[in-house]
């Protein structure tokens, strides 16, 4: 996922939140609850970045134009079902990591924080960036600043380090968008690879591996977007070939995580310049979703990639997804998620700029081309809420994050 190229699209919501209501489309399915924070805080953008594993959601808060560090808010799904409610734990930076909150991810106990540390480009970048580790203590989610720290061993001012994470069982991976590659290219991007060690994240750990694109080039932006399962990592980069964008997958190696190039590259059979193919990644199993939220003449376009029988090798698409009932400038697959058989794909200008999210599930002969989706929709939203710039999904429920709702943002939770 990445935030910071939201900072002018999310001034502009927070100057333009007129209270227009929504009516909800036909097929679109109610929340079953609302969540935010205990304390909520005018033009806070609580709902940012979101993140779900199992019981557990994950929300961010972070306003780059008024904040230098933002904070994470954990919940947790009561025995009684999911409810409003506030956060269980509030999750803070020691060392009040500029940026923080920008991105979130979560697998099983563990969750992952980016603090990209280039939030405000009226100002030079303090530095490069870095993410933090938090484990859930025996007890449950409390209070609690990091367990561990991670930064890049060749970071550099600006790199933007932590605008994307996502993390899968013991490897975290950890996108760079703005970092140089080795040819002085400019905003070419990297990703990195963090494994747990022996005695379990703590204290502050470099990378394991660093990756790069073999044809990086000017503004490929490699890490707008990073997923990560298992022994593959997926990058977006969707600056490639003038914002047309592309993704390119990293297969562990037989002797373990190394620096690398790609083991393949993933585009859009349909793919023109801007594009932005890449923006937002997600993988589940053998399955990778990619969004382009400016595809398809401006009404955006996700894409969905069935691993081969023999393994990941460059191609275009198994499927592509579409909105049904879109406009141009919806914005859909600025976000996407992908869990088992379903993906959902945040549209944040769509429904008359409320926004919508839109639920895709696989059908039973396999992925295929399609606008049929249900529909997504916050109860009582607002014009210009931006509900969609975020959303993921885990098991039978999704969730989509609206910062802007009602000023100080929210997150809602769905079954579809």
């Amino acid at each position: 996922m990445c935030t910071l190229r939201w900072t002018c699209f999310l001034c502009f919501l927070a100057i333009l939140n007129l209270p227009l209501f929504a009516v909800a489309p036909p097929g679109s399915v109610v929340q079953l609850a609302e969540l935010t924070p205990s304390t909520r805080v005018t033009n806070d953008w609580f709902g940012v970045a979101i993140a779900v594993s199992g019981n557990t959601v994950v929300v961010s808060d972070f306003d780059p134009n008024i904040e230098n560090f933002g904070a994470v808010y954990v919940y947790v799904k009561p025995a009684t079902g999911w409810q409003n409610m506030t956060q269980v734990a509030k999750l803070t930076s020691s060392d009040n990591g500029q940026g923080f909150g920008v991105s979130v991810a979560i697998s099983g106990n563990t969750i992952v924080v980016g603090a990209a540390n280039t939030s405000n480009f009226d100002a030079p970048a303090a530095g490069p960036g870095a993410a933090y580790v938090f484990v859930e203590p025996s007890g449950g989610w409390t209070d609690m600043t990091e367990t561990a720290k991670l930064t890049a061993s060749d970071g550099q001012n600006g790199d933007a380090f932590g605008d994307s994470v996502s993390i899968s069982g013991g490897t975290i991976a950890v996108g760079a968008f703005f970092a140089a590659d080795s040819s002085g290219n400019s905003f070419a991007g990297k990703a990195y690879v963090f494994l747990r060690p022996a005695s379990g994240w703590s204290g502050n750990l470099t990378e394991t591996a660093r990756l790069t694109a073999s044809d990086s080039q000017l503004l490929n932006y490699l890490g707008a977007s990073v997923a990560t399962n298992g022994n593959t990592v997926i990058a977006g980069s969707d600056g490639h070939n003038n914002f047309q964008g592309t993704a390119y997958v990293f297969v562990e190696p037989a002797g373990g995580w190394k620096n690398m190039t790609q083991t393949a590259e993933l585009s859009a059979s349909d793919g023109h310049g801007s594009d932005n193919f890449g923006f937002s990644c997600s993988i589940s199993g053998n399955t990778v979703a990619v969004g382009a939220p400016s595809a398809a003449a401006g009404f955006g376009a996700a894409y969905v990639f069935v691993k081969p029988a023999g393994g990941w090798a460059s191609m275009t698409q198994t499927a592509e997804l579409r909105a049904p009932a879109a406009t141009s400038g919806d914005g859909f697959g600025q976000s996407i998620g992908i869990s088992g058989n379903a993906v959902v794909v945040g549209a944040p200008s769509a429904n008359q700029n409320v926004g919508a999210a839109y639920f895709f599930v696989k059908p039973s002969a396999g992925w295929k081309n399609s606008n049929k989706a249900r529909v997504l929709t916050p109860f009582g939203g607002m014009a210009f809420d931006a509900f969609g710039v975020s959303s993921a999904t885990s098991g039978a429920i999704a969730v989509v994050g609206a910062p802007a709702s009602s000023a100080p943002g929210a997150a809602y939770v769905f079954e579809p």
